[in-house]
């Protein structure tokens, strides 16, 4: 991967139904490839928790997370930041850097936002609730060069 390629490009994410996700047995659990996405996220975007459990600070998303953080030092989460945000995720967005909004079904409202910024497509669709296994760097990697290729056609 081109490192001048992602310089800059922000990872939004999401908790609940992306990297908390419903295992096997139907119980709630860490997805399990989350320690090898922590490596990737870290090389290659400057991540931001966008979730109801962390508007406001880091030791909210790292308390939440603890219980399901097997085999993961919470110290490891400390590179993705939070950024408030009061009642629409997308009041916290970025929009003139690229970046991927990685969430299951964000309100229609934030859609519609989204839209007018011309900005959809940037929206990853991950429910990990219903495929435990969904999120992947192949799939982040496939949203970026869309992202990539979408910045570069305009």
């Amino acid at each position: 991967m081109n490192k001048d390629q992602t310089h800059g490009m922000l990872l939004y994410l999401d908790i609940d139904h992306v990297v908390l996700g419903k295992n096997e047995h139907g119980e709630i659990a860490l997805i399990p490839n989350f320690k090898t996405l922590l490596s990737y996220f870290r090389e290659n975007y400057e991540c931001r928790w966008l979730t109801t459990h962390g508007r406001y600070n880091a030791d909210d998303v790292i308390t939440y997370l603890r219980p399901y953080l097997k085999g993961i030092n919470p110290e490891e989460l400390r590179f993705i930041k939070v950024v408030p945000w009061r009642t629409l995720k997308t009041e916290t967005i970025d929009f003139d850097s690229p970046f991927i909004w990685v969430d299951d079904q964000p309100l229609q409202f934030e859609l519609d936002i989204l839209r007018e910024k011309g900005c959809l497509n940037r929206w990853l669709k991950v429910d990990t609730y219903t495929n435990y296994l969904e999120l992947t760097i192949a799939k982040i990697e496939a949203k970026r060069k869309e992202v990539l290729a979408s910045l570069l056609a305009v």
